[in-house]
């Protein structure tokens, strides 16, 4: 089983200073792979050059920096959005699961982990 990391999931780690790796592992009671979308971390190098200054800039970099730090396995994706393309690699096995804020996506996978007003996270569905 694949757990894919979305750009919004880690920018709010990041700034809240959340260990999403221990936090899934303590969520999950099986095995699993962290992975993330290149598309995700080109996202970042963008956001984190582009952003002016403040937290989305500095919580852009921390994002990347954890990816590496925890060896956080980089994977193609196919779609024309980046959206699109995690849509897809969820779907390759129904077993998979994305980490991610995003409403839109909720809906469409319906089984997703995400993270509540307390800050914890939570398995839909």
């Amino acid at each position: 089983m694949k757990v894919i990391l979305d750009t919004n999931f880690l920018i709010y780690c990041a700034k809240n200073k959340l260990d999403y790796v221990e936090k899934i592992k303590e969520l999950l009671n099986e095995e699993f792979e962290l992975v993330v979308p290149s598309s995700v971390i080109r996202e970042l190098e963008i956001l984190k050059i582009k952003t002016k200054k403040g937290k989305d800039k500095t919580a852009s970099g921390l994002a990347l920096q954890l990816l590496e730090f925890n060896k956080i396995k980089k994977v193609k994706t196919k779609g024309k959005t980046v959206d699109e393309g995690i849509i897809n690699l969820s779907k390759e096995n129904p077993k998979n699961i994305v980490c991610t804020l995003d409403r839109e996506m909720r809906h469409i996978l319906g089984r997703v982990i995400l993270i509540n007003k307390g800050k914890k996270l939570m398995l839909t569905k």
